[in-house]
C-alpha cells in the first residue's frame, strides 16, 4: 500500500532528478530579468493619475532632473571664487548625457532695462572674473528674486543649486544609470579641481537610480539574512543538520524556481518584487518543518524510515493543502492593488507557494529517504499540554482579557495616520537620502505640486485678467506653510514690467492692462534667453495655458494631499472655470497611492475572507466553523494595527496590502487548531479534553508557523526601502497577534460555545 500511495519514497533518485530538471528549466528565466529604474512602475499604466501626469509632461516637458547642491563649507556661495566654481560646474553639467537644460544662479536670466527697452542676460555673465562688489550686488539681486531664492540660492546664501534637466525615453533604466554614473564622475572631478567645495546629488533621476540600488541592496542583504534566520528556526525546531539542509534546499529551489517563472513571464525586478524570495521561503518554511519533525517523531516511536516519512506526509497532506490554498488566496488578492509592483509581488509569491507545495511532497520526502535520519524526542509536548491545562483552567478570565485587548486595539487604531514621505522612502545607507536631507535643510524643498492653469483661448495666457488671477494664486501658494518657492509666468510679467517702468514699480510690480504689451514682453524675453533656455516648459504651444510649480519643504504625503486639495478649493472660489486645475506630479501620485490602494484592497480583503471561510467550512464540514474563522481571522489584523497605532501611528503604502495578505497566513494556525479539535470531538472527547489534545498534537506546529512567519517577515525590517520595512514589521506584528488570539482566545471561545450548546441541550431534554 505504501508503494502505491507513496511512489516518491520508492524512487527517490528519479524524483530528485525530475525535480532538478524542472528547476533547471525554470530557473533559467532569472537571466531574463531586467531591473527597473522607473518610479512610475508603482502606478497602473491606464490609471487616471499616471495619464494626467503623462499629459502634463507632453504639454510642458519632462521633469527629469539632477539637482547639484553646492556647499562651500558654510561660506557664502556668492563669494567670487565660489561663483567661478559654479560657472565651471554649469559648463560641465551641459556635457551630461541627455541633458537639455541647466539652470543655476550664474546663468539665471536677469532682466534689466534702459530708457526704452529691456535686455535679458545671465545674472553672472563671466563667473570667472567677479569682483567682491559685483558679488555683493549679485547676492542682493538673487535673494530679492522669488524665482532664485530657496530654489537656486539658499535664503542665507550658503548653498546653491545647479538644476540639470534631461529628456528620457519611456523606458529609461539604461539612460538613468548612465546619467548617474556620469554625474558622480563629474562631481568627483569637480571637487578635486575645487578643494573646499562639495556637491551633493539629488533630484528625480537620482531617485530613479536609488530604486535600482535599493532592489540590488535588498537582494544582497536580505536574502543572506533570511537564510540565517531560516537556519536558526531549523536549529530550534528540527535539531538535526541533514534534515535542516533538506528543508533549506526545498525553500531555495522553490523561491528560485518561482523567480525563474517570473523571469520567463517578463516581469521586472523592482523594490517590491525583490522581496519575493524571502517571502516565499518564509511562508513555506513551517509546512516543511512540520513534515520533518513529524517524521523524526515517528522514528522515535519505532517506525522504519520510509514508514515514518509516509506517515508524516499522510498526516500533513490535508492541513498543508488547506493552509497553502488559503495563503495563496491572500497573495492573489493583491492583484486588486492599484500598484503593479504589489500585484507582481502577490503573483510571484502565489506561484512560489504552488511550486513549494509540489516540492514539499516530492523533493522533500525523496531527499529525506536518501539521507540517514535519527529519531527525535519531542521535548516540547509536555509544555504544550501544560499550556492547554492553563487555558482550560482560566478560560473565562482569558476570554475577557483577550476581549479587552481587542477593544483597546480598536481604540488605538484611531491613532493611525495614513501618511508617509515619498522623498524619504530610502534610509541613510543611500547617498540619495543623505543628499536629499542636506538639500532640504540647506537649500530648497524636494516635493513639488504642479498645476496646468488654462485660459479660454489661444494666447489667453497674455490676458491681463488671467495674469492677475495667476499672480493671486501664486501669492496664495507662497503664503502656505512649507512652500519655499513658486514658479509662474506672472512673475516674469511683473519683472519685465517693473524693469520697463524704470524702477517706478517694485520688483513684484503690477500687471499691465494691455494684452498686446504682455505678449510683446514675452516675445522679446524669449528671444533674449540664452542657449538652452526657453518658455516651452512654462507655457504650452498654443499659449492657452501655463504651468505653476510649488516647491515644498518637509512635507509628508498627508500634507501634500491637504495642500493640493486647498489649492483646488482656492482656484474654485477665486478663478473662472477654465483656470480650475488639480495639482499633479510624481509626488502627488505617491501621496495619493496609499489611499487608492487601501480603497482597492477593501474589496479584495472581503473576497479573501469569504473564500477562506468557505474553504474552512467545507474542509471542516461545518458552516459554523467557517463563520467563526471569519471573525477570528480578522482579529489579528485588528490587534496588529491597533498596536501599530499605539506604537508608531503613521502607515503608508505597505498598509494597503497587509490585511489581504496576512488573512491567508493567520488562518494557518486556526486551521490546525480546528482540524484537531473536530477530530478530538469526533473521537468522543469533551471540550476540555479536546483543547488539551489540540495543544498536545499541534501546539508546537502553531508555534513553528508563527515563529517562522514572524522571523521571516521580520527580516524585511533590514530593507533600505520604507515600503518593505513597514510591510515586514506590520506583517510580523499581525502574525504574533494571531498566535495570541489562537492560543488564548480561540479555546475560551470554543469552551463558551460548547458549554452554551450543552446547557441548551439539557434544557430541551
Amino acid at each position: 500500500m505504501a508503494r502505491v500511495l507513496n511512489p516518491v519514497l520508492w524512487v527517490p533518485r528519479t524524483t530528485v532528478a525530475l525535480c532538478l530538471g524542472l528547476f533547471l528549466v525554470t530557473v533559467a528565466g532569472v537571466s531574463q530579468f531586467t531591473i527597473s529604474s522607473d518610479t512610475r512602475v508603482f502606478f497602473a499604466p491606464d490609471g487616471a493619475g499616471l495619464k494626467a501626469l503623462q499629459s502634463f509632461d507632453a504639454r510642458y516637458g519632462q521633469n527629469n532632473n539632477v539637482l547639484m547642491v553646492v556647499w562651500a563649507g558654510g561660506r557664502k556661495v556668492t563669494e567670487p571664487d565660489v561663483l567661478a566654481a559654479i560657472g565651471d560646474l554649469v559648463e560641465r553639467a551641459w556635457q551630461l548625457p541627455n541633458s537639455t537644460r541647466v539652470d543655476a544662479l550664474t546663468n539665471f536670466p536677469h532682466v534689466s532695462s534702459d530708457a526704452d527697452s529691456f535686455t535679458v542676460a545671465d545674472l553672472v555673465p563671466d563667473p570667472s572674473s567677479v569682483t567682491p562688489e559685483e558679488a555683493y550686488e549679485i547676492e542682493r539681486i538673487a535673494l530679492g528674486d522669488p524665482l532664485i531664492r530657496n530654489r537656486l540660492l539658499a535664503e542665507d546664501g550658503r548653498a546653491a543649486g545647479v538644476l540639470v534637466n534631461f529628456n528620457l525615453p519611456v523606458e529609461a533604466s539604461a539612460e538613468v544609470r548612465a546619467i548617474i554614473a556620469a554625474s558622480r564622475a563629474l562631481v568627483t572631478a569637480f571637487e578635486a579641481d575645487h578643494p573646499g567645495i562639495e556637491v551633493k546629488l539629488t533630484g528625480n533621476v537620482m531617485l530613479m537610480g536609488t530604486f535600482t540600488e535599493a532592489a540590488l541592496n535588498d537582494a544582497m542583504v536580505l536574502i543572506p539574512i533570511s537564510l540565517v534566520v531560516t537556519a536558526i528556526v531549523m536549529f530550534i525546531f528540527v535539531r538535526a543538520i541533514l534534515p535542516s539542509i533538506a528543508i533549506l534546499s526545498l525553500l531555495g529551489l522553490s523561491s528560485a524556481t518561482a523567480m525563474g517563472v517570473a523571469g520567463w513571464y517578463g516581469w521586472e525586478i523592482n523594490t517590491a518584487t525583490v522581496a519575493c524570495p524571502i517571502i516565499i521561503m518564509t511562508v513555506n518554511m513551517a509546512a516543511a518543518v512540520r513534515i520533518v519533525t513529524t517524521a523524526l517523531g515517528a522514528l522515535g516511536r519505532g517506525l522504519a524510515k520510509r514508514e515514518a516519512i509516509a506517515e508524516a506526509v499522510r498526516m500533513n497532506l490535508w492541513p498543508v493543502t488547506l493552509t497553502n490554498a488559503t495563503t495563496m488566496i491572500g497573495f492573489l488578492a493583491m492583484n486588486l492593488a492599484d500598484a503593479p509592483p504589489l500585484q507582481q509581488q502577490g503573483n510571484i509569491v502565489a506561484i512560489g507557494i504552488a511550486i513549494a507545495y509540489f516540492f514539499t511532497f516530492t523533493w522533500l520526502p525523496a531527499v529525506l529517504v536518501l539521507m540517514p535520519l535519527h529519531p527525535a524526542v519531542q521535548r516540547s509536548e509536555a509544555a504544550m499540554v501544560s499550556l492547554g491545562h492553563f487555558v482550560n483552567r482560566y478560560y473565562k478570565p482569558l476570554f475577557f482579557l483577550c476581549g479587552a485587548v481587542v477593544v483597546a486595539s480598536a481604540i488605538w487604531i484611531g491613532n493611525i495616520r495614513l501618511d508617509d514621505d515619498f522623498a524619504r522612502y530610502f534610509d541613510w545607507r543611500f547617498d540619495y537620502r543623505q543628499a536629499s536631507d542636506f538639500a532640504e535643510e540647506r537649500l530648497t524643498g524636494l516635493n513639488i505640486i504642479e498645476f496646468d492653469v488654462g485660459s479660454s483661448e489661444e494666447g489667453g495666457v497674455f490676458e491681463p485678467e488671467y495674469q492677475r488671477r495667476l499672480a493671486d494664486f501664486e501669492t496664495w501658494l507662497r503664503g502656505q506653510e512649507g512652500v519655499v518657492s513658486v514658479v509662474a509666468i506672472s512673475d516674469i510679467t511683473r519683472r519685465i514690467h517693473a524693469a520697463m517702468d524704470a524702477g517706478a514699480a517694485a520688483a513684484g510690480g503690477d500687471i499691465p492692462d494691455d494684452r498686446e504689451l504682455i505678449a510683446q514682453y514675452f516675445l522679446l524675453y524669449e528671444l533674449s534667453l540664452p542657449y538652452g533656455a526657453s518658455l516651452n516648459d512654462q507655457i504650452n504651444v498654443s499659449r492657452s495655458s501655463s504651468r505653476v510649480t510649488a516647491i515644498l519643504r518637509h512635507k509628508t504625503s498627508s500634507e501634500i494631499r491637504e495642500l493640493n486639495a486647498a489649492a483646488a478649493q482656492w482656484l474654485s472660489a477665486n478663478a473662472p472655470q477654465e483656470m480650475q486645475s488639480a495639482g499633479i506630479s510624481i509626488n502627488v501620485l505617491f501621496a495619493e497611492l496609499s489611499g487608492i490602494n487601501i480603497r482597492s484592497m477593501m474589496l479584495s480583503t472581503a473576497i479573501s475572507v469569504l473564500l477562506i471561510a468557505v474553504i474552512v467550512g467545507l474542509a471542516l464540514r461545518s458552516a459554523f466553523l467557517g463563520f467563526l474563522s471569519i471573525f477570528l481571522n480578522m482579529l489579528p489584523s485588528l490587534v496588529g494595527f491597533g498596536l501599530w497605532g499605539l506604537l508608531y501611528q503613521d502607515i503608508g503604502l505597505a498598509a494597503s496590502v497587509v490585511t489581504a495578505m496576512t488573512i491567508g497566513l493567520v488562518v494557518d494556525d486556526t486551521i490546525y487548531f480546528l482540524l484537531m479539535y473536530r477530530q478530538a470531538r469526533e473521537r468522543g472527547l469533551d471540550p476540555e479534553q479536546s483543547i488539551n489534545y489540540v495543544f498536545a498534537t499541534v501546539g508546537v506546529a502553531m508555534l513553528v508557523i508563527t515563529a517562522s512567519l514572524t522571523l521571516g517577515f521580520g527580516t524585511l525590517v533590514f530593507s533600505g526601502f520604507e515600503v518593505n520595512r513597514s510591510l515586514g514589521a506590520m506583517t510580523a506584528l499581525v502574525i504574533m497577534s494571531n498566535l495570541f488570539i489562537d492560543w488564548l482566545m480561540l479555546p475560551p471561545v470554543m469552551r463558551i460555545i460548547e458549554n452554551s450548546r450543552l446547557r441548551a441541550a439539557g434544557r430541551r431534554s
